[in-house]
């Protein structure tokens, strides 16, 4: 009876061991995945008050009016901002894109940064004219307050190699821009440039 008990917990720390494993494993996965937060400071008292039930569900500080002066002073409110603004990354890179306001947001590519669709906050943060993409509702995406959403991954069509720009089409000035860099080919053109050295010596 006592070498059962003892061959029955060998069985299942192992099985506690492998199940754990892949749990790590697991998470490396998710932890690999590049992350894009947005952020907002929004009252939901003064912000719903404005705007109607439902625009703000955070529990940020930044009342409605306090939102509007500092936008009317420097074209920007600090609180509202993706993170990071800039960013390196490589091929097969997958993302992710997290809302963590209190607002709806979106993280919208564009060829050139710009206003978005709503005319009042596009002229109160100096951006008049409004990219085109941001005026193209069916692409636009949505994400909502506390959502997240699978981004594009690295080098695909939505993430190509180069220079990419990303902002929301609400608030204009949440910008990100992120560098898609193709190491395979970076090397390979190493190795040529090194094999081509090494032929005129």
């Amino acid at each position: 009876m006592k070498g059962k008990f003892t061959f029955r917990t060998v069985v299942w720390t192992v099985f506690a061991a492998l199940t754990l494993l892949s749990l790590t494993m697991g998470a490396g996965a998710v932890q690999g995945d590049k992350k894009f937060r947005m952020y907002d400071d929004c009252d939901p008292a003064t912000f719903n008050a404005v705007l109607g039930d439902g625009a703000c569900i955070g529990n940020g500080k930044t009342t409605f009016a306090e939102f509007i002066e500092e936008l009317e002073e420097t074209q920007d409110v600090h609180t509202w901002r993706n993170q990071p603004s800039q960013t390196h990354l490589n091929v097969g890179r997958p993302t992710l894109i997290e809302n963590r306001g209190g607002e709806v947001h979106t993280f919208t590519p564009v060829a050139a940064f710009g206003g978005g669709f709503i005319p009042d906050l596009n002229g109160l943060s100096g951006n008049p004219v409004p990219a085109p993409e941001c005026l193209n509702f069916g692409s636009i995406v949505f994400i909502p307050a506390g959502a997240t959403e699978a981004g594009p991954t690295a080098g695909s069509s939505g993430l190509p190699v180069g220079i990419n720009r990303f902002q929301c089409c609400i608030h204009p000035w949440m910008r990100t821009v992120i560098e898609v860099a193709d190491n395979n080919v970076q090397a390979s053109a190493a190795r040529a440039d090194a094999a081509s050295s090494h032929a005129h010596h």
